[in-house]
């Protein structure tokens, strides 16, 4: 009898070192995943190729500042980067001309320029699709960057901005 108490014993250890493992490595799998870095990227829709890519956090905004075609006024919009995609944010412009995003909670006049904040809206698909102007410059300014993308390599090219989750540092 002593011998099968024994057994009975180490089988229940056993299970339990078991469970235990397995919830360790659950838990390094979830804090894994969550601390795991992010880059936005700037993909060449044609080609696939990402021609620009830098490391963000959650939460943090990119510009993308252009002419607006139709107004021929400067535009600047703000949008943040989130689990989930993009979100607008923010639209600076001297109007409202066609196509110019209008709904926001909070509409100020502020040097000139109306200031549509708080629009906070998915950008379809989670990723921002962008033309660059052939015309006017167009820029995209992601931390310190500052992208021209009215000259080559983006000239030319439809443009695709979206979030990456990086495995690895060196990705």
């Amino acid at each position: 009898m002593g011998d099968y108490t024994y057994k009975k014993a180490l089988r229940i250890s056993n299970a339990f070192l078991s469970l235990a493992g397995i919830f360790l490595i659950a838990e390094l799998a979830i804090v894994f995943y969550i601390n795991q870095p992010l880059k936005i990227a700037v993909v060449d829709m044609a080609t696939e190729e990402t021609i620009f890519s830098e490391e963000v956090e959650y939460g943090e905004r990119f510009k993308v500042n252009y002419i607006h075609s139709v107004e021929r006024s400067p535009v600047s919009e703000i949008f943040e980067v989130r689990k989930d995609g993009i979100y607008t944010m923010e639209s600076h412009t001297e109007s409202f001309g066609a196509g110019m995003p209008y709904e926001g909670e909070e509409t100020v006049l502020e040097d000139g320029k109306f200031i549509i904040k708080n629009i906070n809206r998915k950008v379809h698909g989670g990723t921002l699709k962008i033309r660059p102007s052939s015309v006017f410059p167009h820029h995209i300014l992601i931390g310190s960057h500052d992208l021209l993308i009215s000259e080559p390599p983006y000239k030319g090219k439809n443009l695709e901005i979206k979030i990456i989750k990086s495995y690895f540092r060196g990705d």
